[in-house]
């Protein structure tokens, strides 16, 4: 045990442990149409995600829907709550082979891009700070 008396609480990270501050934009890839599992409970809290992330307004760079989360578009439930975060965010994304698989129509508008998966992987490559909701 060391009885030296401590003088300072700051702790200064190596420099690979430094993370770039890219902005604080954040980067949100919804990969299913619930949250946690295919339940009402699951619907009721991706609703609550929808409704938090559109709160975040300036700091949502990207919203990214693949797999069953192309659904949302199309469910009476979530339409209107995705169709809003999707306009609010400065880049939004669709995976059309998702889009494909479902069988949904959706065409591209305004920050709204309908993407290839390799287009779509290569966003979520670049993403600084991403959440991942499954």
């Amino acid at each position: 045990m060391n009885n030296r008396e401590k003088n300072s609480l700051e702790l200064t990270p190596a420099p690979e442990m430094t993370l770039i501050d890219e902005g604080g934009d954040l980067s949100v890839l919804i990969k299913h149409d619930y949250y946690s599992s295919d339940t009402e409970q699951g619907r009721l809290l991706l609703g609550a995600f929808i409704d938090a992330l559109t709160d975040c307004g300036d700091t949502l760079l990207k919203v990214i829907l693949v797999d069953s989360a192309v659904n949302l578009l199309q469910d009476p439930y979530f339409s209107s709550g995705i169709g809003k975060l999707l306009s609010i965010s400065r880049y939004s994304y669709i995976c059309e082979e998702s889009l494909a698989a479902y069988d949904i129509d959706y065409s591209t508008h305004d920050n709204i891009l309908v993407c290839s998966a390799s287009d779509i992987s290569l966003q979520i490559i670049q993403a600084g700070h991403l959440l991942t909701l499954e």
